[in-house]
This record gives structure tokens, sequence and C-alpha cells, in this order.
């Protein structure tokens, strides 16, 4: 029964780290990610600290009691980014809106493992959009251009969803 439990306990954490690292795509579309991020990791700590004074009252001696708060502390800080974004997306009742922005520039990069071969086509690997949204000129990281063939300056249309925890998640151009 141990063998069966701790094979279930792996195979959650495996699928936690891949839910995690497909998630990121997505901090790179949240606008105000950054303070989202900081935020959930303080609470992160905060509900590690919780977790750990809970566990370590059946702790046996004070090393143990502190493996059992770094343990508790540095897992739920690590995690906690990835369920404040996954909440803030998928737990919020709004629906995508179209939000009017001021277009900057689009750059295309390329992030290749490898580097080039010599005579080869460089293809986009993704798109860097800059635009004004608020009073402030933001990023979003996209694979295909999400305003193809504007001019700086330009008024243009990206739809948006309000997450729950307030901050917006830019999903395309419609």
């Amino acid at each position: 029964m141990f063998r069966i439990t701790a094979l279930l306990i792996v195979l959650l954490a495996i699928g936690l780290i891949a839910l995690y690292v497909l998630e990121f795509s997505w901090f790179d579309r949240t606008i105000g990610m950054r303070s989202l991020g900081l935020y959930a990791m303080a609470f992160g700590a905060i509900a590690g600290t919780g977790l750990g004074w809970r566990f370590s009252k059946q702790s046996r001696n004070t090393v143990e009691t502190v493996q059992l708060y770094v343990f508790f502390i540095v897992l739920c800080t690590l995690f906690s980014p990835f369920f404040a974004s996954l909440s803030n997306r998928l737990l919020s009742p709004a629906a995508p809106r179209p939000k009017q922005v001021e277009f900057f520039e689009e750059q295309a990069f390329l992030s290749d493992r490898y580097g080039l071969i010599k005579g080869e086509k460089a293809k986009p690997s993704g798109y860097y959009t800059f635009f004004y949204y608020r009073g402030r000129l933001r990023r979003v990281k996209s694979r295909e251009p999400l305003l193809p063939g504007r001019k700086r300056g330009e008024t243009a249309t990206l739809y948006m969803k309000p997450g729950l925890w307030g901050y917006e998640v830019v999903l395309g151009n419609g």
C-alpha cells in the first residue's frame, strides 16, 4: 500500500511540474504578472509557515521541526505563482473583452538551442508585442504576431480577459 501511495505522490508531483511549465507561456501574457507572482510568493511563504507549524507538532526534535518548516515554506513559495496564475486565468467568470491599446512595436525573436546552420533561413520562434495600455508600456510574448502590419501610435484592439485576482490576460486580437 505504501508503494502505491508513494507512486501516486510522485506522479502528482511530475504532473504539477509539467503543468507549471505549460503555464509559463501565460505568465508572458498576463499584465502585471510580476506583482501577482510576488504577492503569491508572499502568500505561499505564509501558508508554508502555517503548514510547517501544523505538522511540526508531531516532530520528535528540533532538526525535524526545522526540516518540516523549510520543506513547506519552500514548496508553497515555489508553487504559489503557478496556482495564482492558473486561478487568475481559469477561475475568472468574466468573458474576454476588446480593449483599446496604442501600438508601439512588434519584434520577432529567434530562440534556438543549437544556433543556425549556415545558409538556413531563420524563422522567428515568437514575437514580442509592445503597446501602451493604461498609460504604461506593456510587453506580451506570443508565437504569432498579435498586431501585424500596424504602425507606431495606431490604436489597436486586443482581447483581454479580466482575471480572478484583477490581473488581465491578453488572449489575442480576435
